[in-house]
């Protein structure tokens, strides 16, 4: 966990913010992770800074005072997919997550900031910008998974995966060493769409039809573990 904090050590990160008190101090959390903070608050001053530095992750509060910080990200993930996104907001809005899942959102924190919330959505940035750089990820058991591809090897053997295989093995890349949830599957595999119970019963047993029986376990009433 530590070695993908470190990986931050060379980076810059985006901050549109206009709650200026609030830029302040979060600002000095953010310089201890990485080595460059550009604030911005409005989204001309984001627009600029993007133009003249290289930004490697982008932080920015949805609820602008005349501005809507999903605009802002609408329009950059028309020519950039690649660049993890965190997103602050004051309350937990619904119908933002379901315009926002087409965004490829990295994290999703609500204010004020949890210290270990805003740690584990470093360290999903980190883990992006790795697997951006690095395409191809070892996974366990000499089973490799492409990112770009969207394939799934072992000793040579190729897997072409479907839309939810692919989205699943990303799940399991992103959290090789987490306990992955139902409502992670729902998220990530399903995309917010309906799901049931079985669906994700069903589900699993053709990922381990397919790619062995210890491929992923099961942890009663909790959800999955890819490793143990």
């Amino acid at each position: 966990m530590a070695e993908r904090l470190e990986r931050l050590k060379d980076k810059s990160i985006l901050f549109l913010e206009d709650n200026l008190e609030f830029a302040k101090n979060t600002i000095v959390l953010f310089d201890v992770f990485v080595k460059n903070v550009y604030h911005a608050a409005t989204i001309q001053e984001a627009e600029t800074l993007l133009q003249n530095f290289p930004i490697d992750i982008i932080i920015s509060d949805i609820k602008l005072k005349k501005e809507n910080g999903l605009d802002f990200i609408q329009n950059l993930r028309k020519g950039n997919t690649h660049t993890p996104i965190i997103v602050l907001s004051g309350h937990k809005d619904e119908d933002f997550l379901f315009q926002a899942i087409p965004l490829k959102l990295t994290a999703y924190l609500l204010k004020p900031i949890k210290y270990d919330e805003l740690i584990n959505a470093l360290r999903l940035c980190s883990e992006a910008i790795f697997l951006n750089q690095n395409p191809q990820i070892a996974l366990k058991e000499n089973w490799l998974f492409n990112i770009e591809t969207k394939t799934l090897e072992q000793e040579g053997k190729a897997f072409v995966l479907n839309k939810k295989e692919a989205l699943f093995i990303e799940l399991i890349a992103h959290n090789r060493d987490r306990i992955i949830t139902k409502e992670m599957i729902h998220a990530s595999v399903w995309e917010f769409e309906e799901m049931s119970d079985s669906a994700v019963t069903n589900f699993i047993l053709r990922i381990r039809r397919r790619f062995g029986k210890t491929f992923i376990y099961t942890i009663p009433d909790l959800g999955y573990r890819f490793k143990l």
